[in-house]
């Protein structure tokens, strides 16, 4: 993928997609943030993130920082800031797994950002017929945005955005692109579901436990009422 998108229409995409993220990169702060898959492209896309301190994770050698399996993280809990899975869900086999375990290494409150091919788009369908070629970008199983929030939900996340990017044709050849311009600017109006990415943000809910009072035996602070004697009371006294 980081091959892909150094092309010229990876990188036509990804332009699109730094308008999008910036804004919400430029929002999160904090101390650590981990990516998981396409670390090629790490420092473009956070390049204006607040958070202090990066870290690309792989579980091949291919160059990232740390070298782990995605479903086993060697992160303590609550001590990241924000995660992002970058064409990851896609190509992994255990994506309930990853989602797990970015819910446990994430602060309360910390963000997940998911980036992947929207499977109800062109570039879906092309990775629907063309799967099993095992081309980049195209292979790899591609979820729609509704299955990734059902997940979501369950996990205890709250979905905060989501965007589609790109709307031109999964076509490689920048020469045909340039003539289909129409095409995209007509899927970008009227087919604003079909975009070639899904970019959802969603935030770590941690909600409150609610304290659960006894029932304490209720202490008569005040005496209670004393009785008048009877004694006397219709008697007659000798004298």
């Amino acid at each position: 993928m980081d091959e892909w998108y150094a092309s010229e229409t990876g990188q036509y995409l990804l332009e699109e997609l730094l308008e999008r993220t910036n804004p919400v990169l430029t929002t999160t702060f904090g101390y650590y943030s981990v990516q998981l898959g396409c670390h090629g492209v790490a420092d473009r896309l956070l390049e204006n993130c607040r958070v202090k301190h990066h870290f690309t994770l792989d579980e091949v050698d291919s160059g990232a920082q740390v070298c782990a399996h995605p479903a086993m993280l060697p992160v303590a809990t609550d001590s990241v800031d924000l995660v992002i899975l970058m064409h990851h869900l896609s190509n992994t086999a255990e994506p309930h797994a990853v989602l797990r375990e970015a819910f446990r290494v994430l602060i309360p409150e910390g963000r997940l950002i998911i980036i992947d091919f929207n499977p109800m788009s062109l570039w879906g369908l092309r990775g629907f017929l063309q799967s099993w070629l095992e081309r980049i970008p195209f292979r790899g199983h591609f979820y729609t945005a509704r299955r990734i929030d059902d997940w979501m939900r369950l996990l205890g996340f709250d979905q905060e955005q989501h965007a589609r990017v790109g709307y031109l044709p999964p076509i490689q050849k920048s020469s045909i692109t340039r003539r289909l311009t129409w095409l995209e600017k007509g899927c970008k109006r009227w087919l604003r579901f079909a975009g070639a990415l899904n970019v959802m943000v969603y935030t770590k809910n941690i909600s409150p436990l609610t304290p659960v009072r006894h029932r304490w035996v209720t202490r008569k602070i005040l005496p209670a009422r004393v009785a008048r004697p009877s004694v006397g009371r219709g008697m007659k006294y000798d004298r």
